[in-house]
């Protein structure tokens, strides 16, 4: 029998793209078809420049940046429902594959004291594909999107705040992130959380090494780092 809720004393946030599934090039190929069909003059694809790392937040300051009218609520569930589309379209045709380690690591935290929460820049639909196509468990209130918010702090902030409600932990011992990219790491640094990189070999690996963060390869090592975590 897992471990109950109320038992929980500790919260673990994960992002999911080239943290848990290693997603990033088919969620990219999706998005920019998914926004070049909103006919964006000059749309910019260097995601670095961008305010938001997240998808609505994206498509929010690339549609102000064109001087276009702010899409309307309607317009922004049309947008997600089309990206949703295209990616499971690839899906489909392109086997999708977990960060070594992934299921182990969320098959591990069901049985300790951490209490998961998703915390992803991606549109909700996106992200239940991703996780349902490497068979990583998740319910629908454990797992926060940017089809609720498009400021990534905001967003990372609501699932911790998720997380203490469904876990019935209002005074967690430690929070602990686990990310890929630099937008992780600041995150973390501004709501003052603990913070573990994941990636090898890649830009944003090395940007979060050289900014202190301690990197591990992949997930494969992961549960005994969270042993030295937990109280």
């Amino acid at each position: 029998m897992g471990v109950l809720k109320n038992t929980k004393t500790c919260i673990l946030v994960l992002d999911i793209d080239g943290t848990l599934t290693d997603s990033v090039a088919m969620h990219q190929e999706a998005f920019v078809q998914a926004l070049r069909m909103l006919d964006i003059p000059q749309l910019d694809t260097n995601w670095d420049s961008y305010q938001q790392h997240t998808d609505t937040g994206i498509l929010a300051e690339a549609v102000a940046r064109a001087d276009l009218p702010k899409k309307s609520p309607q317009q922004v569930s049309a947008f997600e429902a089309d990206l949703t589309e295209r990616f499971l379209r690839s899906l489909r045709s392109n086997a999708l594959r977990e960060i070594r380690g992934a299921r182990k690591l969320t098959e591990y935290a069901v049985q300790s004291k951490w209490g998961v929460v998703y915390a992803t820049g991606g549109v909700r639909g996106v992200s239940r594909a991703k996780l349902e196509a490497v068979g990583i468990p998740y319910s629908e209130e454990t797992l926060i999107t940017s089809s609720e918010y498009e400021n990534r702090t905001e967003l990372v902030a609501s699932a911790i705040q998720r997380a203490k409600e469904v876990y019935r932990v209002s005074e967690p011992i430690r929070i602990l992130s686990l990310g890929d990219g630099r937008w992780d790491l600041e995150v973390a640094t501004a709501l003052n959380i603990d913070f573990l990189g994941i990636g090898a070999g890649t830009r944003s690996a090395a940007f979060l090494a050289n900014s202190g963060a301690e990197v591990l390869p992949d997930l494969s090592a992961a549960c005994d780092r969270l042993e030295r975590y937990n109280p």
